[in-house]
């Protein structure tokens, strides 16, 4: 997968070596574990992008980072309220995300099953939860605002496992399992017994739990045309 460059040599210098950059794109579903399943028990849809660059050249070795989103709940509602001297309808939405960012190592174990390469790695990093509500004027959506009601940052630490299957010279299709764990913050859950009266996030009650998640992704790796630097 590493694909040695082809150097010209002669009496006065050596082969040179590519340093291998990969974009990722994904598609996530995310599963929450442990305590944080009670609060989420469905799969979440959401999406990952990755960036990793060898560390040196012809190592199977790698650094980078991974963002991650994935959509937890979401409420609407009408309200009617009062504006300037009519009562007019607002749309409310409520919803509670879950962004991630990590750095990470992965390595190359070089074990193949006939094409498929597979990978390991260690993460480090962040989760923000956070709910936000916007509200919009019936019929007149320039009128929106958007406010955050809560957020909140879990330490994140974890490991993956994954494998490449290569559909061209430098486009892989990438499928990875995550194990992500997390400290324990205070975010925003949906209630469905709670009653809307005033606002979307009446639906929402807070919770405290850690935030240990199991995601899959499922996407391409491929290096894009910065990803040959020479090194002598």
């Amino acid at each position: 997968m590493f694909g040695q460059g082809t150097g010209n040599q002669n009496s006065e210098e050596e082969y040179t070596y590519p340093m291998v950059n990969f974009l990722e794109l994904n598609a996530s579903f995310t599963n929450a574990n442990g305590f944080f399943e009670r609060n989420f028990p469905s799969t979440k849809l959401g999406f990952e992008i990755g960036y990793l660059r060898q560390i040196k050249p012809q190592k199977p070795l790698f650094w980078g980072v991974s963002l991650y989103y994935a959509l937890m709940e979401r409420q609407r509602g009408t309200f009617q309220e009062q504006l300037d001297f009519s009562i007019v309808d607002f749309n409310y939405t409520t919803t509670t995300n879950l962004w991630g960012l990590n750095g990470k190592l992965r390595f190359y174990p070089n074990l193949h099953l006939g094409k498929l390469e597979g990978y390991l790695e260690a993460q480090l990093g962040y989760k923000w939860i956070y709910t936000g509500t916007t509200k919009e004027l019936v019929d007149d959506e320039d009128s929106s605002e958007f406010y955050i009601e809560k957020g909140s940052l879990s330490l994140t630490y974890g490991i993956s496992a994954g494998l490449n299957y290569p559909i061209s010279d430098n486009v892989f299709i990438n499928v990875r399992a995550n194990y992500l764990p997390g400290l324990s913050i205070p975010f925003y859950v949906k209630d469905e017994r709670n009653i809307l009266e005033f606002s979307t996030i009446d639906k929402f009650n807070i919770k405290n739990s850690t935030t240990d998640i199991i995601r899959w992704d499922v996407g391409i790796t491929f290096w894009p045309s910065f990803g040959s630097d020479d090194e002598d």
